[in-house]
Formats: C-alpha cells, structure tokens, sequence
C-alpha cells in the first residue's frame, strides 16, 4: 500500500466510530452498519430503530471490504431518515388507498416515459440522499473515480481511494455492466438473478438461500430505477419488471409524483413516490448501500433523492 492510499485509509477510519463507542462486534463491515442504523433514527434505542417486520440483509463479501466501499457507506448513508410521512404498510395497520391497475397503470406509465427519456450526458452521475436536516452526496466518474459529502466528512467534498464499483442490489457492476444489461423485463430480472447466483456474496448465514436471491433481485430493480445511471431501456425494463408483482399498490397523489406499494411477499413492500414527468423515484422507504447493506426508513419515514448526470466538479 503507498503512502497516498495508506493516507486515505486512516482518514477514512476517522470517519467510523470507535469500537470502543458501543458493544460492537469487531468485523468492519458490521461496526459500518451498525452505526448507519443508530443514524436512522439517534433519538431511540438500538433494538428500537429499525422495524423487524423481516430481517435485514447483511452482505459479506469474500474478499476484503474496501476502503472506498466502507467509506461510502459510512459517509454517503449518513442519518437516514426525515419527517416526511407515509402510511404505514404492514397488514392491520393502515387500509391502502387502491391496488391492482391503478397501481400497475402507473408503472407503466412511468416505463413508457423512461424509455423515452434521454440519457443524459456529464462527467459525474451525482446521488443526493436526504432528509429533514442532513444531506449526504455522491459523484461518480464512468470510471469508478468517486467523491462522496456528508456530515461525517464535516461537510467537505473526499475523494475516495480507487474507483467504486455501482451496487445493484447485491452484485457489484462496472458503469459498462450497467449499459449492457437486457432491455426486456424478464430477460432483466434473469440477468440480475444471475449475477448474483454468481457473486462472492455472503449473508451471516452463509450463501444467500432462493428467498435472499429473490429480495436481491427485487433491490437491484429498485437501485436502477432510483440510484444508478442505467441507460433509458434498461430503467423502462426495471419498471416493467416491478409491475410483474401480483401486488402493486396505489397510494394515491403525494408530493414529489405519485405514491406506490410494490410488495414482495406478505412481510414487506417497497415505499415508492414515482415522478411521472420523469420517471424518477422521488422517495423511498430503502435503498442499498455501496457495501451491500439494505438501509430501511423507520416507519412511517422516508428517504428523498435526487439523481442527474451532471458536469459541475464536485465542491
């Protein structure tokens, strides 16, 4: 390791809390995740911050965790939950507004406007995830090149070490992976189903059993719809995709588009605000970290994100 990286590492290392802090596990990758969740929500409890309606995936890669990949998830992630209401969505606790074909209209609507967005053109694909009082930002080169904003950096711009790769959902893909994938709903999840078959992946239980695969693959729908630079058809596929859920739910208008349930089993579904005009995700109830975390809103709490290719130098 040269002095330039080993000089990166300790800043990064500063960025984490100190074991020391709270009875943590030593294993990097928990030690990250354990203190994005006490960011969710700071004012309440371990044991009370998250809803265990199901429990929450943990990735651990064969290899070692990366410097750039720890980093993002402890700097980009940071305070992951605003004010921002929504119904609650487990069964008994708050009856949907409408399901079935409004819900399924509105992805395809959203489909047939991403298919015909373009796909915009920049330097940096820039990812804000926020909430009521915080704010955390990425900017990514094609390249991997990666500079990431947030509280823990003390609102200044860092550089991570070495490219990062994209996330979706649990495999980790090239920006080139991402512009080859299939345009065609099936043909899509079958490939996201694929790589992950094939990934060094790990959950705490070993290799991930059909029941992870598939949540897997439903997130790596999710993060090309909502995170990543994926190119026009591709986003137009993903959408499709979602609307082959039996359920989708129809939350009616809200602000930023309109409020959608996709669910995935009887446990839990996904909180979406979709933006008709642009077929962006505006709000979501999760999304998945560059480490391969699953971060969930607390309920009744939303994230806010904004995507765009732009040019403007991080600063």
């Amino acid at each position: 390791m040269n002095a330039d990286a080993r000089d990166v590492r300790n800043e990064l290392a500063g960025l984490l809390p100190a074991p020391a802090e709270r009875d943590l596990p030593g294993d990097r990758h928990r030690l990250i995740q354990e203190f994005v969740m006490t960011q969710v929500h700071p004012h309440r409890s371990p044991a009370e911050q998250v809803p265990r309606q199901r429990p929450r995936r943990r990735l651990i890669l064969a290899s070692a965790l990366t410097a750039a990949a720890a980093a993002t998830a402890a700097v980009v992630v940071i305070g992951a939950a605003g004010p921002e209401a929504a119904a609650p969505i487990a069964g008994g606790r708050s009856a949907p507004v409408a399901t079935g074909p409004a819900g399924h209209q509105i992805l395809l609507a959203a489909a047939t406007t991403a298919g015909r967005t373009p796909a915009g053109s920049g330097a940096y694909w820039y990812l804000r995830t926020e909430a009521a009082d915080w704010r955390s930002e990425s900017w990514t080169r094609r390249d991997g090149r990666t500079w990431v904003r947030g509280g823990k950096t003390g609102g200044k711009v860092l550089q991570l070490a070495g490219p990062v790769p994209f996330r979706l959902g649990g495999p980790q893909v090239s920006f080139d992976e991402l512009q080859r994938l299939p345009t065609e709903p099936a043909a899509l999840k079958e490939r996201i189903g694929e790589l992950v078959r094939d990934s060094d992946i790990r959950t705490s239980a070993g290799r991930p059993d059909a029941a992870m695969r598939e949540q897997m693959v439903f997130d790596g729908l999710l993060s090309l719809i909502a995170q990543l630079p994926a190119p026009p058809k591709v986003r137009a596929a993903a959408f499709q995709a979602f609307g082959g859920y039996p359920e989708v739910t129809s939350t009616g208008a809200t602000e930023g588009g309109e409020g959608l349930l996709i669910r995935l089993d009887a446990d839990w579904a996904a909180r979406l605000v979709v933006d008709p005009a642009t077929a962006r995700i505006r709000r979501t109830n999760f999304f998945v970290t560059a480490d391969g975390a699953r971060i969930s809103a607390p309920e009744g709490r939303m994230f806010t994100l904004t995507t765009e290719w732009t040019d403007r130098p991080p600063a």
